[in-house]
C-alpha cells in the first residue's frame, strides 16, 4: 500500500510565499511522480509560526491522530518548515510517527533518512554557525562605523524616539538620525519617575489607563515597562560591544534616575520569586519514563536553611499511577552527558560514522539529483512562459476572471522556482564543501574536549546530540543523534536476562530502534 496524504499551511511573513492552494499542487504533482495515491489533504492550519503557535494547528494533531489507524504511510509537506521549525522538532514528530511506520517527504527538497544523515546535517549547521559568526563579524564593524558617526544602525527603534532623514546627493539618499519624539517620550519620563519614587508598576500602568493612555490600543500593563526601565540607551549613552556611544541617542532620563531605577529594580527582583530565573531543564521534551512511556518534567522544591531541589519526575508517578522514582536534575544532566562524551571516544565507531556522513553527502549531492532539479526548474520556466502567454491573451480579450487565474497561477509558479533554485544552489554549495574526516573528527572533538560538569557544556550536547533517554529504576536507554538510533546505549541490564525481557515486552519505535515500556 502506497497512501500518502498532504500537509499544507502558510508559515512565512516574506512576500515570495507559496500559496496553501499553490503547496497542495507541488505536492500532488510529486506525489503522481512517486507513484503515490493521496488520500487525504490537511490544509486547515492558519498559524504562521509552526510550533510557537502549536494549540492553532488542529489539523497537525488531527493527521498524527490519523496515522495511528494506518490508512497511509506517507505524509508530503512543500517545504519541511511547514512541518516542522527546526531539526529537533522535526526529529521529535517524525520519531512520533515512525511508531506507525509513516514518513515526512518534502516535495522541493532533497531530504532522506539514510544512514548517515543526521551526523551529516549537524555538521552542515556547524559550518553555517560558523559562517554566521564570521557574517556577524562583519556586521559588526560596519556597525561600528555608524556608531562612531552617530547615525542609526538599523533595526527596531526603541518607543521615544524617531528617525530624521538628512538628503545626501543628487539621489534620494538619506542618513538617519535618531531624535526624541515628544509625546511618549513624556510617557517614559513619567514611568521613570514615579518608579523612582517608589510607585509599583502595576500602580503606574493602572493611572496611565486611568488618564486613557493606551498601549497599541490595549490598556496597560505592569510588564509593560520592564524593558523601558532597563535600556541604557534613555540616558544617551550605552555599550554597543567593546565601544562607548553617547552620539546616536539623545538623553531623554538623566543618569541618576537611572541608576536609581536599577538600583531598585535589584531590590524588588530579590523580594520577587516570580521574577527569579527559570532553571533550564536539558532534558526537556526528551527524557521519557521507561515504566509508562510518558514524559518526564520538571519538579522541585525548598527544603531546610532554603536549599533548593530539582529534580525531574514521571507525569504519572506524580498522580501515584506509576512506580518510577524521581531523578535528580544535575546528576541526570552530567551522566547522560558523560556518557555521550565516551560513546564519542571510541574511535571505531567515530570512523564508521564518518565514513556514512561522508558516502551519504555523496548520494545527496550526485549529479543525478541536481539534473533533476535543472529539469524541475526549467518545466516551471516553461510553464510560467505559457501562463505569461495565456494572460496577454487574456488582457486581450478583457477576460477577467482568465485575468485573476492567470495572475494566481504565476505568484504561484514564482514561488515555486524561487524553492527549487535554492535547493538547487545549496546542493551545489555542499558539492564543494564535502565531509572530510578531519571536518568530522574537528565537529566531534568540540563534543568530547569539555567538561561534562560544566552547564554549558551539557546543554551543548544533550541539544545536539541526543535525540530521547528512557530511564526506569535500573535501566538507562539512550537513543543518540549522531549514528540514526543503530547502537542505543543500555546501562545497567547488558545481560541475557535483560535482553530476554525485552524481546517479550511490547515496544515503543524511537527512531530506528525500540525502546520497551513495561518495567525495567
Amino acid at each position: 500500500m502506497n497512501n500518502a496524504v498532504i500537509y499544507a499551511r502558510f508559515s512565512s511573513h516574506g512576500q515570495n510565499e507559496q500559496t496553501i492552494e499553490g503547496q497542495i499542487r507541488v505536492c500532488k504533482e510529486y506525489a503522481e511522480k512517486q507513484g503515490l495515491s493521496v488520500v487525504r489533504i490537511y490544509d486547515g492550519d492558519k498559524a504562521k509560526s509552526a510550533s510557537k503557535e502549536t494549540d492553532k494547528r488542529k489539523e497537525l494533531h488531527r493527521m498524527f491522530a490519523d496515522a495511528e489507524t494506518g490508512n497511509f504511510q506517507y505524509i508530503i509537506v512543500y517545504k519541511l518548515d511547514r512541518f516542522a521549525r527546526n531539526r529537533n522538532e522535526s526529529r521529535i514528530f517524525k520519531s512520533e510517527l515512525a511508531k506507525h511506520g509513516v514518513r515526512v517527504l518534502s516535495a522541493t527538497e532533497h531530504i532522506t533518512d539514510d544512514e548517515g544523515g543526521e551526523l551529516y546535517e549537524m555538521i552542515l549547521e556547524w559550518n553555517d554557525e560558523k559562517y554566521s559568526q564570521r557574517l556577524s563579524k562583519r556586521v559588526r564593524d560596519g556597525i561600528d562605523t555608524s556608531v562612531a558617526n552617530g547615525t542609526f544602525c538599523g533595526g527596531t527603534l526603541i518607543y521615544g524616539y524617531k528617525i530624521r532623514l538628512e538628503p545626501i546627493g543628487s539621489k534620494e539618499r538619506y542618513i538617519k538620525y535618531v531624535e526624541i519624539n515628544d509625546e511618549p517620550a513624556a510617557l517614559i519620563r513619567y514611568v521613570f519617575k514615579q518608579y523612582a519614587d517608589g510607585v509599583s508598576k502595576e500602580n503606574i500602568a493602572a493611572d496611565l489607563n486611568k488618564k486613557g493612555h493606551r498601549h497599541n490600543g490595549k490598556q496597560y500593563l505592569g510588564r509593560h515597562f520592564d524593558k523601558w526601565l532597563v535600556n541604557e540607551k534613555y540616558t544617551g549613552t550605552f555599550s554597543f560591544g567593546d565601544r562607548v556611544c553617547d552620539n546616536m541617542y539623545p538623553a531623554i532620563i538623566d543618569r541618576a534616575t537611572f541608576d536609581k531605577v536599577q538600583e531598585l529594580l535589584q531590590k524588588n527582583k530579590y523580594f520577587a520569586k516570580s521574577s527569579a530565573p527559570r532553571i533550564p531543564f536539558y532534558l526537556t521534551s526528551k527524557l521519557y519514563c521507561n515504566h509508562s512511556g510518558t514524559s518526564m518534567i520538571a519538579d522541585g522544591g525548598t527544603g531546610k536553611m532554603g536549599v533548593t531541589y530539582q529534580y525531574y519526575v514521571c507525569k504519572t508517578a506524580r498522580k501515584h499511577k506509576c512506580e518510577k522514582t524521581r531523578e535528580e536534575k544535575n546528576e541526570l544532566e552530567f551522566e547522560m552527558t558523560d556518557i555521550t562524551m565516551k560513546e564519542l571516544s571510541d574511535k571505531k565507531r567515530v570512523q564508521s560514522m564518518a565514513d556514512k556522513a561522508i558516502e551519504y553527502h555523496g548520494r545527496r549531492t550526485d549529479t543525478a539529483v541536481l539534473r533533476s532539479y535543472e529539469v524541475r526548474i526549467a518545466n516551471t520556466k516553461k510553464e510560467m512562459e505559457d501562463t505569461t502567454t495565456a494572460y496577454i491573451q487574456a488582457v486581450a480579450t478583457q477576460n477577467a476572471l482568465f485575468i485573476a487565474s492567470c495572475e494566481k497561477r504565476m505568484n504561484e509558479l514564482s514561488a515555486l522556482l524561487k524553492d527549487l533554485q535554492e535547493q538547487y544552489i545549496k546542493i551545489e554549495l555542499e558539492r564543494g564543501e564535502a565531509p572530510t574526516y578531519e571536518k568530522i573528527f574537528a565537529y566531534i572533538e568540540q563534543f568530547t574536549n569539555g567538561d561534562p560538569r560544566d552547564k554549558a557544556h551539557q546543554k551543548r550536547v544533550i541539544d545536539k546530540l541526543i535525540n530521547c533517554v528512557y530511564v526506569s529504576n535500573n535501566r538507562t536507554i539512550i537513543y543518540f543523534n549522531f549514528d540514526n538510533g543503530e547502537h542505543p546505549f543500555i546501562s545497567k541490564e547488558e545481560t541475557d536476562q535483560a535482553i530476554e525481557e525485552k524481546e517479550k515486552e511490547p515496544c515503543l519505535n524511537v527512531g530506528s530502534g525500540s525502546v520497551p515500556i513495561g518495567g525495567g
